[in-house]
């Protein structure tokens, strides 16, 4: 019992001593905290130029993605914070200007759901096909950093116009091959 009135009347002893060196030191420590703003990610810029002939026609296409701060910012789960891209399409027929468009992920607003106009953003644009006189492009929205993509298909007819369709017929290797183009 009596080490243990040892041990207690020591504790009591080093509590005071501490709390009158605190007394005598009236300095007061400043800590300065700096708030981290998360880093933006960008896409690489892209630029991919290719053609094809068909019959008597020649067919030049260039695709450009560039990141572009004036459109929406994209924050996952994580707090990374991604820079939206755009597509610049244009394409010349036989020499002579045809289609020129630039695509963002709200040329395609109405047909994604909630989460891909929040969470997603437009990273992939490739050649698909010709066929029956119209060219034919594939795009996607995608969630950065990941495989989770909404797909569409650009037609663009023989006199210039075009329509943008869901692709409910991508497959596995086609994605591989879009995820590949998109980020050359």
């Amino acid at each position: 019992m009596y080490r243990r009135h040892i041990f207690l009347l020591m504790a009591a002893l080093m509590m005071v001593s501490a709390c009158r060196r605190g007394e005598k030191n009236n300095e007061v420590q400043i800590v300065r905290t700096q708030k981290v703003v998360p880093q933006l990610h960008r896409t690489p810029t892209y630029d991919y130029t290719d053609s094809l002939s068909v019959g008597s026609h020649r067919w030049k296409y260039s695709i450009h993605r560039e990141a572009c701060d004036s459109l929406n910012t994209v924050t996952d789960e994580e707090g990374n914070r991604y820079v939206d891209n755009f597509y610049q399409l244009t394409v010349t027929k036989d020499g002579h200007p045809f289609f020129a468009r630039r695509f963002t992920k709200e040329s395609f607003a109405s047909r994604l759901t909630s989460d891909f106009r929040k969470y997603g953003i437009l990273d992939g644009c490739r050649f698909s096909r010709y066929e029956d006189g119209k060219l034919f492009f594939s795009l996607c929205v995608s969630y950065p950093e990941s495989d989770m993509s909404s797909p569409f298909i650009l037609a663009i007819g023989p006199d210039g116009s075009h329509t943008i369709e869901a692709d409910n017929m991508l497959d596995v290797g086609d994605l591989e091959d879009l995820d590949t183009l998109s980020m050359r």
